[in-house]
């Protein structure tokens, strides 16, 4: 599935479709870019998006060999203090 994502044919389907979607909700002209429609409607472009899932996928269920680079809790060492009066 994810090697089908990055073939530029599938990409341009699930643009093409967001796009519409898009024009909808935005109620705007046909002419308007696709970029310009996301920052319109306020929608990540669905590129960025499948980007995402593949890559919480890999790190979820995926069995790379690579050590994944995953957020983890840290203590805080420097911070906003209340001050004295």
């Amino acid at each position: 599935m994810e090697k089908a994502i990055e073939k530029l044919g599938y990409k341009l389907k699930l643009e093409r479709v967001q796009r519409l979607v898009n024009i909808r909700i935005a109620k705007a002209y046909r002419t308007v870019s696709n970029e310009a429609l996301c920052v319109l409607t306020g929608l990540t472009p669905i590129a960025i998006k499948t980007d995402e899932a593949s890559q919480f996928y890999q790190l979820t269920k995926g069995s790379t060999k690579e050590e994944a680079l995953v957020d983890r809790d840290m203590e805080v060492k420097y911070g906003i203090t209340p001050q004295k009066r």
